[in-house]
Parts: structure tokens; sequence; C-alpha cells
């Protein structure tokens, strides 16, 4: 039996609430872009894109019935710990769809870190060797084990990826273009299955 991952107690008590997290991003664009460490004017320009995409999702996306059935019968207090980033353009498609699943239910207690300032959290959750992000990371309330991990990007994204570069001959322009255009079209029901798969697997 593999020994049981944890989350240190410190991440959690010392991580952003879905609120703070977004005022801080409308901060930074607004005022200084030190407050989260973007000295980088290029990641601003991204931020600034992805905080209006999330506005945009805020106010089209409707969680399927289902999933908000499954959040409202789950039985178990959980951390729901997003590690992210506020230029990641993945992030900005899921990060509204899952904070609009934790408000459903009473037993998830949603949290964000910032992987740059969280590398050794990050450490703990690399896709094929890489600190790829959004990660959600399932803890529980009471033993801070981890009781499931997703991401960066729904399955079905997830699975096309090598085709999707295989299209575009490995150009990093076109290849963000197609996967916009994928989310645009999927409109969130990709990240709902998902988020929906995780809630039915926690015991």
């Amino acid at each position: 039996m593999s020994e049981i991952q944890t989350v240190a107690k410190e991440y959690i008590e010392h991580a952003f609430t879905y609120e703070a997290y977004r005022e801080a991003l409308d901060a930074l664009l607004a005022a200084d872009p030190t407050i989260i460490n973007y000295d980088d004017s290029q990641l601003v320009d991204y931020t600034r894109l992805n905080v209006s995409r999330m506005q945009r999702i805020d106010k089209t996306n409707r969680l399927r019935d289902d999933l908000r059935e499954a959040a409202r019968g789950l039985n178990r207090s959980v951390y729901w710990l997003v590690i992210t980033e506020g230029w990641c353009g993945d992030a900005a498609q899921s990060i509204p769809i899952i904070a609009e699943t934790a408000q459903v239910s009473e037993k998830i207690d949603l949290r964000f870190v910032l992987r740059d300032n969280n590398v050794d959290l990050m450490e703990q959750f690399l896709t094929n060797g890489s600190r790829s992000i959004p990660k959600l990371v399932v803890v529980c309330q009471k033993t801070y084990e981890v009781l499931g991990v997703w991401g960066p990007r729904p399955k079905e994204l997830t699975d096309l990826i090598p085709e999707i570069k295989k299209e575009v001959n490995d150009n990093k322009q076109q290849f963000s273009i197609k996967v916009q255009q994928w989310y645009n079209k999927n409109k969130g029901k990709a990240v709902m299955k998902d988020l929906q798969g995780i809630i039915e697997n926690i015991k």
C-alpha cells in the first residue's frame, strides 16, 4: 500500500479565499503588480485577459444539475485547494466553475495558493514532471489527507492535446488559439463532468 499523501496545514491557513484571490487580481491590474509578484508586463497582460474571461464565465456558466446534486450530497468536509496563477489561461476557464461548484456545498471550503510562491507544494503535484496549473487538490479537513487531484485541464481536452499539437506543428501561438477555441465551444461541460467524478469518488 502506498504511503498516504497529506498537505501541510500551513498551506491551507495561508491560502486565499476565492473572494480574496479575485480581489488580489483586481488590485494587481488596478495599481500594483508587485502585490502578487508579477513584475513581468506580459504576465500582467495575460492576467487582465483572464480576469475578463472569468467575469464572462461567472455571468454565463450554469452548473449541470447532476453536478449540483453531487455537490449538495457530499457528506465529508473537504478543502478544495487550487494551485494557480492569474496569468494561466487554463485556470481562467476552470476556476469560475470550481468556485460555483464549491458554493453549492456546505462541505467544501475553497482556497487558493499561487504556484510560484508555493513551489514546495507544487512539486508534490507535478504533471509529467512539469508544474502545470491549475491543480485542484481535494484535502480532508480533519486529517489533511489528499483525497483527489484534478488538473491542469479537463480529461476530454487532455486527450486531444497530442492531436492539437500535431495540427499546429507545435506552434505555441496557434496551439493557444486552438485550446481557447475548444474551451469556448465546450462551455465548461468537460470541467463539470470531471468535478462530478471527483466528488463522487470522495469516501
